[in-house]
């Protein structure tokens, strides 16, 4: 029977050792600290409808102040508990950072004499180094964005779709646009280019090691630069790649994605005007502006979420390319 691969974040916990529990609480608090950041926005929504409710008797409106207090202390709230497990994932990331660069360390020293033959000094030195700093943002950062931020869409969409799913669709609209526009840069057949474009790094890092290192023959022998042949063509293959990458691939992707991260609400004025008549055809003014102005706070959540999302994916495109050498 074929042994199911693991996945490259299973991978990496495997080298977390006793610390891989850190990692979970770190995770869990991530969650729970964007549960609470959600909170304030909903006591701003709280305000803005006692605001409307008690206009133009304003004084009425008078638990705008305990709304206030009540945001304040779970801001603060998801503040400290983000922090703790940003604390947990850190330490077990640097712990498992560590032990893929003993482990390597310790594989490398094991190899036979033809093993270097094949992998070059400056590759080898990246994989253990870069590759293994790679995984301290993933696991320290990347992962708790993720869950966090999975977290609070899932808690966004039940808020969202119980109070009108019309509005709640207009408002998500933004969210699938920035996401397909994302995934059509990471995925499909720009993998392989992903995967070209870290191969070149990889040769780029290995033939500038060779360099540093043969400076002092070029001194002996008065040879110029231009003997290191293999550097120049790694250094403008590594850059054709990039420029092609970040140019023609993400240029149209990444306009789009963060035209709609940061223009969540771009969608929800019209539907607003759609359901505008339907609403004040039964005299509920104030009604039809609270629950545009719920909608209109919550919308701001959106950019932030999808912002996280992005950063968080490309640690985990990262994830995929590194490691120790085989």
């Amino acid at each position: 029977m074929k042994q199911k691969k693991k996945s490259d974040v299973n991978v990496l916990l495997g080298y977390a050792g006793s610390h891989k529990g850190l990692t979970f609480l770190g995770l869990a608090l991530s969650a729970v600290s964007m549960l609470l950041s959600m909170v304030p926005y909903i006591c701003i929504w709280l305000v803005a409808r006692d605001l409307i409710a008690a206009a133009p008797e304003w004084a009425q409106a008078q638990s705008v102040a305990q709304y206030g207090w009540l945001a304040f202390a779970f801001a603060v709230a998801g503040i400290i508990l983000y922090f703790a497990g940003l604390m947990c994932t850190h330490l077990a990331a640097f712990r498992t950072a560590a032990n893929i660069r003993k482990q390597g360390v310790a594989h490398v020293m094991k190899a036979p004499l033809g093993y270097f033959d094949s992998n070059a000094s400056g590759l080898i030195r990246g994989r253990l180094d870069a590759a293994a700093a790679d995984t301290e943002t993933l696991l320290a950062h990347n992962l708790a964005d993720i869950v966090g931020t999975i977290t609070l869409f899932i808690a966004m969409l039940v808020i969202m779709f119980v109070f009108d799913w019309r509005m709640g669709a207009a408002c998500l609209l933004a969210a699938v646009i920035s996401v397909v526009a994302m995934f059509s840069m990471m995925g499909g057949k720009n993998i392989k280019l992903m995967s070209e474009y870290q191969a070149a790094q990889d040769r780029m890092t290995k033939a500038g090691t060779e360099y540093v290192r043969g400076i002092p023959v070029v001194k002996i022998f008065q040879q110029t630069v231009y003997s290191f042949k293999a550097f120049q063509e790694a250094i403008e293959d590594y850059s054709s790649k990039a420029e092609h990458y970040q140019g023609d691939v993400c240029q149209v992707p990444q306009s789009i994605n963060l035209t709609f991260t940061e223009g969540a609400f771009v969608f929800l004025v019209p539907a607003a005007l759609f359901l505008a008549p339907g609403t004040l055809a039964g005299g509920d003014f104030a009604g039809f502006i609270t629950n545009f102005a719920f909608y209109a706070v919550f919308s701001a959540i959106i950019s932030t979420a999808l912002a996280k999302i992005i950063f968080a994916a490309s640690g985990m495109m990262l994830s995929s390319y590194g490691g120790t050498p085989e």
